[in-house]
């Protein structure tokens, strides 16, 4: 079966520079609240998420929990501060926020290819810009709307990043997310399933109406930073042949279809 991917970072580089990355690569499964990061602590490893969706939080203290200040999914990577420079302590931790699977490199393997291939560091340096941006749009966003309002925004970057329109997300999680106490998110989920713009259960969220839900966001529904990597990745690759296609990979979640394409194909 071919090796193959769906993080758009990687479908952004040409056949010669996956295959010399493929030896270096390892499909590992994300759970639920697992740490790959802390913050403070130097990354020994880069994860390129495929299925699923990581949260980088800030401000987490003994009494406090943090908060998420940018999201990252299929459309980047995770712990890759280090190829910017010497080793340096990571300003966030990240936390696996929707399970999936992921490709891991080590920082060592990844620095190095990262310096021998110019389309790799330009599809890093790409990323890199959209992650800034992102957590730019975040700040303003924050300080302008209400919580309903961010509770959409981050329920329509979510479904951008996953495709599934089903989010695995409690409300607790997401609370802890947003920086806000749990009953507000009760109050605000609870309003838009009544407006028939989602449908909650037992920790899960199911998207109806995502059209609804970008008319409540407006102008900041996260679009242009998840849209613009997913973009360029659909502009450079075309559509995958069946051929191509595994209905199921090593890692992937039961129930979730993953079109992937093979790593090394130009």
């Amino acid at each position: 079966m071919p090796y193959s991917t769906t993080n758009r970072v990687l479908l952004q580089l040409p056949g010669d520079v996956l295959s010399a990355m493929r030896p270096y690569l390892t499909r590992v499964r994300l759970v639920f609240g697992q740490v790959l990061i802390e913050a403070g602590s130097a990354s020994e490893h880069v994860f390129f998420p495929e299925v699923g969706v990581v949260s980088l939080v800030a401000g987490t203290s003994e009494t406090r929990p943090g908060v998420q200040v940018a999201m990252v999914g299929r459309e980047g990577m995770v712990g890759a501060l280090a190829l910017l420079g010497p080793a340096a302590p990571n300003f966030v931790s990240a936390v696996s926020q929707i399970p999936g699977p992921a490709l891991r490199i080590s920082v060592h393997d990844l620095k190095r290819l990262f310096e021998q291939y110019a389309p790799l560091r330009d599809a890093c340096m790409m990323f890199f810009q959209t992650l800034i941006a992102q957590t730019m749009q975040n700040a303003a966003y924050n300080a302008q709307r209400s919580l309903s309002d961010r509770c959409v925004r981050w329920l329509l970057m979510t479904d951008e990043r996953v495709d599934r329109g089903e989010l695995p997300i409690t409300h607790e999680a997401l609370s802890r997310i947003l920086g806000v106490r749990r009953a507000g998110v009760t109050v605000v989920a609870s309003a838009l399933q009544e407006e028939g713009l989602i449908r909650v259960s037992r920790g899960r969220i199911t998207i109806l109406n995502r059209a609804g839900l970008e008319r409540l966001a407006g102008d900041f529904n996260g679009s242009p930073d998840a849209n613009r990597e997913l973009a360029t990745a659909r502009d450079r690759h075309p559509p995958v042949q069946p051929s191509m296609q595994a209905s199921i990979q090593p890692g992937i979640p039961p129930n979730v279809q993953a079109t992937y394409v093979p790593l090394g194909a130009a």
